[in-house]
Formats: C-alpha cells, sequence, structure tokens
C-alpha cells in the first residue's frame, strides 16, 4: 500500500460477483465454495452500508512524526486524521475509510493505523472498550499520503465522508507513544 504511494490510481470494489468464465469458474451448487461466497457477499454488503445515516466529523489533521506501525515512502508522510463518527452501525469498519487527494481525487487507500480516542482526544487504554454504534466514537487514523498534497477528502465505500469538501492537513500535532 505505502510503496505504491501516487503510482496507483483509486479501484473501484464491485459488490457484483464477476460472471463465470474460464479463468472464473462458477462454485458448484451447494458447495462449501458457494457457501462461503455467499456469506462474504453478504458480509461486504453490511459493511459497505455500515455508515448507515451517520456521519463524519473531523477534529484535525496533521504530518504524523510519532510511532506507527506503517512506514511511507521517500515520497510520502504520515498523515494523522483524528476524527469523531456517529450514527453508525455496528457494521461500520474504520479500516474501510480511505483517504484521498482534496485536489485530484486520486485514492491513497485504506487500512490505516488506527487508534481509538476518548470524546476529549486522549488515547484509549488497550484494554478500554470503544463506544458501541450508533454513540460517537472517537479516532486517530494514521496514513500514508504524499509529501507536497496538502488536503485531503475520506471515503467509505465510494462514499464521500465530507460532504464534497476538503480538509487541509497541518503541519505537525500529538503523537501516539510506542507501545510498551
Amino acid at each position: 500500500l505505502l510503496s505504491a504511494c501516487g503510482d496507483k490510481e483509486e479501484e473501484e470494489v464491485a459488490l457484483i460477483p464477476e460472471p463465470p468464465s474460464a479463468n472464473n469458474p462458477a462454485p458448484v451448487p451447494g458447495s462449501k465454495e458457494e457457501a462461503v461466497g455467499k456469506l462474504m457477499y453478504r458480509m461486504a454488503q453490511q459493511q459497505a452500508q455500515g455508515l448507515g445515516t451517520g456521519y463524519v466529523t473531523v477534529n484535525g489533521a496533521w504530518t504524523y512524526t510519532g510511532y506507527s506501525h506503517l512506514t511511507p515512502v521517500a515520497q510520502a508522510r504520515l498523515v494523522a486524521v483524528d476524527l469523531t463518527v456517529s450514527g453508525h452501525t455496528p457494521n461500520f469498519d474504520p479500516d474501510d475509510i480511505e483517504i484521498v487527494d482534496g485536489k485530484t481525487s486520486i485514492s491513497y487507500g485504506s487500512d490505516p493505523h488506527i487508534a481509538f480516542l476518548d470524546t476529549d482526544g486522549t488515547l484509549l487504554p488497550a484494554d478500554a472498550p470503544v463506544p458501541a454504534a450508533p454513540n460517537p466514537s472517537r479516532m486517530l487514523l494514521i496514513y500514508g499520503f504524499p509529501r507536497e498534497t496538502p488536503t485531503f477528502k475520506l471515503f467509505y465505500w465510494g462514499k464521500d465522508l465530507l460532504g464534497g469538501n476538503t480538509f487541509p492537513v497541518a503541519e505537525a500535532g500529538w503523537e501516539l507513544p510506542p507501545p510498551p
């Protein structure tokens, strides 16, 4: 993901399976493969609709220099996005929030480093429960993002979370402590 930063355009995820072909044969009716395929399709649909009527509020964003399990390539930097998700369903998965260039709309992917926060923005202890949906859940998402890109948008399964607006990346902010 991060080594491809800037090399790849946004990919669409299709919820409708591709028709059978020589390279993609249809599963045998009643087989385990067919059952697993149907289950995965149903789960993807539920997750894609996980935001429901909820919404996202960006509390801040900055160039991030602290601890993360992500390591960007030379032309990238880490960007931290502090956000609150409210009114979502239990199927919402913050892992699927995608960061997109605010000007070109090129996607730089999802699967951020995630740290959950208390409502006041302090880091939740590792053993603390995350608020259950639809209650507000605040989190810090850390992404690899181009160094020279000043603004971003956020998407969730194709839905623009910022209503067409872009959000600026500040020069600095707070950092996560390294794990014990």
